[in-house]
């Protein structure tokens, strides 16, 4: 099956699954040829995201980290809004006929609201230290780094870069080679370098060369 018949195909699922889900949600389909522009389309508007807007970080990861060769999908970890809202994301892997990956279908559910009202009711019910559940709220479950949704691409990188710097000197210059190398595979792991411009804006912030980048990316394959 050809790739635009598969997107064809799941283009119609997202508007569907957004009415089920109702307008507490946002459904998004992406063509992950183009992270920086991966939006194909999309129901529902959580993160004031467009069509052709980029990847989240989340998504990056999972794609450098090839979640997709052992897994259909990753469902029910937490990310953010860019206002603080809550949301419970999750992740379907779409194949083509070689189960190579070429794109994603994810769907956010806003729960911040629920979350507070179950905060209320512990309160009310005035039992905090006795054993009532055990089961992992939502603000527990699987992702240690919560998503962050609605960035674009200028927002995503400049996170995802200063997210990795912000445990190193502030000046470049005290970086040693050790801590350049450990940096730019920390960002490779992030995915950074699968976004276009990606290696011009690490050598930018690192006060490196793109070749040099290039140099050092090489050394941790």
């Amino acid at each position: 099956m050809k790739y635009n018949q598969i997107f064809n195909y799941y283009k119609v699922l997202v508007p569907f699954i957004h009415e089920i889900l109702g307008e507490n949600s946002e459904i998004l389909l992406h063509d992950v040829s183009s992270p920086e522009s991966s939006i194909i389309a999309l129901s529902g508007n959580l993160s004031n995201r467009k069509i052709g807007g980029p990847l989240t970080d989340m998504a990056l990861k999972q794609i450098k980290e090839q979640k997709y060769l052992t897994s259909d999908y990753v469902a029910n970890y937490r990310s953010h809004t860019t206002d603080g809202k809550l949301c419970r994301s999750s992740s379907y892997f779409i194949k083509d006929d070689t189960h190579q990956l070429i794109g994603m279908l994810c769907i956010n559910v806003l729960v911040s609201d629920l979350v507070d009202m179950r905060d209320q009711l512990t309160k009310l019910i005035g039992l905090t230290s006795f054993p009532i559940d055990n089961t992992p709220t939502v603000s527990e479950i699987i992702a240690d780094e919560p998503e962050k949704l609605g960035q674009n691409i200028d927002e995503l990188m400049a996170s995802l870069i200063d997210s990795t710097l912000d445990h190193y000197p502030s000046m470049t210059r005290e970086l040693s080679i050790t801590d350049k190398e450990d940096i730019i595979a920390d960002l490779s792991d992030k995915g950074v370098f699968l976004l276009k411009g990606g290696v011009a804006e690490v050598a930018k912030r690192l006060e490196m060369s793109e070749p040099s980048i290039y140099r050092y990316m090489a050394k941790i394959k």
